[in-house]
């Protein structure tokens, strides 16, 4: 036992003695100690709320021991586990999901290692659910969509919307933009369409987006709405025309007609829903041929389109040119009827390029060309009564294939435009004798300091006829907007004056069509007998 206890304690000497040792050691090695960088961020909100396609610009303050240095920094910003930005402050476009996004902000010092973090939250919000402005353009050769918020001072043109968000093209060829106020289950068909490749693409109202399931309106949607299968199969639908037309939107019981010029048919579909009853009733018919079976000019018109009270429509026959025997024929639109109208007159050779109801119940302007002439008709489309009251020869600088028309509503006036020009024309002048000519121009693009190849490709016409709005392409000869730059514009002039009151440069390609998406349907604007647009141009 004794002898244990010796040994232990010798154990022990030798430890303290060695320890000892060490501590009286003379360490020559070269280390160099840093001191730890803090850095502390500050300017980023933990939950920051803003728009979709808004710039979001989130300046950071960085205080740090060692921050004098700013080289020796790295930084990344990441939002749904996607890094967005290497910079040190966020400015980017909001194309991120609707509602709440995970989002941080690192810093990392690249000498160390050590890294700062902030972690936040984005809160994305619709812009385009509410009032807008559309550019339906060609961009680089293919369709583009841009908007700009009207229910947002201070807003501006959010360009090539359409391929920032989704990341895809919304096609080739566009044509028109069309806008339908009437809900429909399933978001089947409502909301906006638009014509590009020779079909109608459906998009959401709110977001812009394709509506899932029901990306493309075609002969499908007809023949689940009919009262039997159309006779013979269905190898191809390819849209020459299309027209939404909403006749009743009182609330208690909403109207709206869906027509479609597909190859050489017509194919329209009669809404009717009655909200208070949660009830669809709907008419159809598909398949309907000119009485000669012949090529359809690619266009259709109403022959008359007048208000009866409120909100209300009353509509008359929709109108087709044949052009195999250059005759026109119409559709009552409530039946599979096909009714030729000689008493018009034959026009061999020629397409109808445009058509249009007018202020004056049951007369309308057509307007045709052959392909080296264009000609102006000015007509009574009486049911029974039908006959030409003028026909003019037109000069193709003042009506060409490349121009937009617009009939005023409530005044015998019908705006076009032809190249650089827009022309304010009295239709009374036709029973006159007098044709559309230099005198009817309203005012040139010369006037806000463009040269001569600048080009008005489009227009359209606030509900209340208090704006006008004209599409602007600086391409020159370029018609698929390939060369280089943003160079569309979208003027915007005030409708009795001619006057600008906004002018938007670099918005999009080659404007097709411009319109304003109104959130709500209102007769010319009109609540209780007020107008109440809100329009922040």
């Amino acid at each position: 036992m004794f002898g244990k206890v010796i040994c232990m304690r010798t154990i022990l000497f030798f430890v303290c003695l060695t320890g000892l040792l060490f501590a009286c050691y003379d360490d020559k090695g070269n280390y160099d100690y840093h001191d730890i960088n803090q850095i502390t961020i500050s300017g980023i909100d933990s939950l920051i709320r803003c728009d979709q396609m808004d710039l979001l610009h989130i300046p950071v303050t960085l205080e740090g021991t060692q921050y004098a240095d700013t080289n020796r920094f790295t930084y990344f910003w990441e939002i749904n586990r996607k890094i967005v930005s290497t910079a040190k402050d966020l400015n980017v476009y909001v194309n991120f999901p609707l509602g709440e996004n995970e989002a941080r902000f690192v810093v990392t010092d690249k000498e160390l290692g050590t890294k700062a973090f902030k972690y936040f939250k984005i809160n994305v919000s619709s812009s385009t659910a509410g009032d807008c402005i559309l550019v339906l353009s060609k961009y680089k050769g293919h369709a583009e969509l841009s908007f700009k918020r009207l229910d947002k001072e201070g807003s501006v043109f959010t360009p090539n919307f359409y391929e920032a968000l989704t990341g895809n093209y919304l096609g080739t060829n566009p044509r028109r933009i069309h806008r339908n106020y009437v809900p429909e289950a399933d978001n089947e068909n409502s909301g906006l369409k638009i014509e590009t490749d020779h079909q109608i693409k459906c998009l959401s109202e709110e977001t812009l987006q394709e509506i899932e399931g029901n990306a493309i309106l075609d002969h499908n949607y007809y023949i689940k709405e009919a009262q039997g299968l159309p006779s013979g199969d269905i190898t191809g639908f390819e849209v020459k025309a299309f027209n939404h037309q909403a006749t009743t939107m009182e609330g208690m019981m909403n109207t709206n007609y869906t027509c479609t010029i597909a190859g050489d048919e017509f194919w329209t579909i009669q809404s009717t829903c009655v909200p208070s009853m949660n009830m669809w009733l709907k008419l159809a018919f598909m398949q309907i041929r000119s009485p000669w079976k012949g090529t359809l000019s690619p266009t259709m018109f109403l022959s008359s389109l007048v208000e009866s009270g409120g909100q209300n429509y009353t509509v008359a026959n929709m109108y087709m040119f044949d052009e195999t025997v250059g005759q026109f024929w119409y559709n009552n639109l409530l039946s599979a009827n096909n009714v030729g109208v000689p008493e018009l007159g034959t026009y061999s050779g020629y397409s109808l390029l445009f058509g249009t109801h007018t202020a004056t119940k049951d007369h309308a302007v057509a307007v045709l060309s052959d392909g080296a002439g264009y000609r102006m008709l000015y007509m009574n489309l009486s049911n029974g009564t039908q006959s030409v009251l003028a026909d003019f020869a037109v000069p193709s600088n003042i009506i060409n294939e490349t121009t937009s028309y617009y009939p005023m509503k409530n005044e015998a006036y019908m705006l076009f435009t032809t190249n650089d020009k827009l022309y304010r024309y009295n239709l009374r002048e036709l029973e006159n004798n007098v044709a559309p000519g230099n005198s009817s121009v309203f005012v040139e693009l010369s006037k806000w300091g463009y040269n001569a190849e600048a080009k008005i490709t489009c227009m359209s016409v606030s509900r209340t006829e208090q704006e006008i709005l004209l599409g602007v392409s600086r391409y020159g000869d370029d018609t698929e907007g390939m060369s280089e730059g943003l160079k569309g514009d979208v003027l915007v002039l005030d409708l009795k004056t001619g006057e600008l009151v906004k002018k938007y440069e670099g918005i999009s390609g080659v404007p097709v069509d411009v319109k304003i998406k109104y959130q709500k349907w209102l007769r010319d604007g009109k609540e209780g007998g007020n107008v109440v647009d809100m329009l922040y141009f």
